[in-house]
């Protein structure tokens, strides 16, 4: 069966998404550029983005129709609370007397908070053929029959 893929952020645009389908290198998934792969049940999608090797896994259901990335709603209190964290570490680091200690906990701080930032800012969305039972499923957690 196909799927279609579809990214559409505002931030981190130039940046694409490596498509992974059990494991083999499917191509790259651009910002506003749809594409349509041929899956089987089962199958695990991963995309995986830059070099923090940031992924995310969907497996592919009878109802999956589409997969779609946009940002997270919480994209503006989620770079707050990077920025946030950010200069509390670099506060609490200005007591350390080595410039070269000092330097290598920014350099360390700043990647993994990029890494969560970068973790928690997409949203993936799977569209199914069957709207209301997705949608049921979601709400109350329960499948419904």
């Amino acid at each position: 069966m196909k799927i279609n893929l579809k990214r559409q952020t505002t931030w981190g645009c130039v940046r694409y998404f490596t498509v992974y389908k059990n494991g083999i290198r499917q191509g790259n998934l651009f910002n506003n550029i749809p594409t349509e792969m041929d899956v089987e049940l089962g199958d695990t999608l991963e995309f995986r983005e830059g070099l923090f090797r940031f992924s995310q896994k969907v497996v592919v259901t009878t109802d999956t129709k589409e997969i779609s990335i946009t940002n997270s709603y919480r994209l503006q209190q989620l770079f707050s609370l990077f920025i946030i964290l950010f200069l509390a570490i670099s506060l609490l680091c200005l007591s350390i007397n080595s410039i070269q200690v000092f330097l290598a906990v920014e350099i360390t701080s700043f990647v993994i908070l990029n890494y969560l930032f970068r973790y928690r800012s997409y949203q993936f969305n799977v569209e199914t053929n069957r709207p209301i039972k997705s949608l049921l499923k979601s709400i109350s957690g329960i499948k419904p029959a």
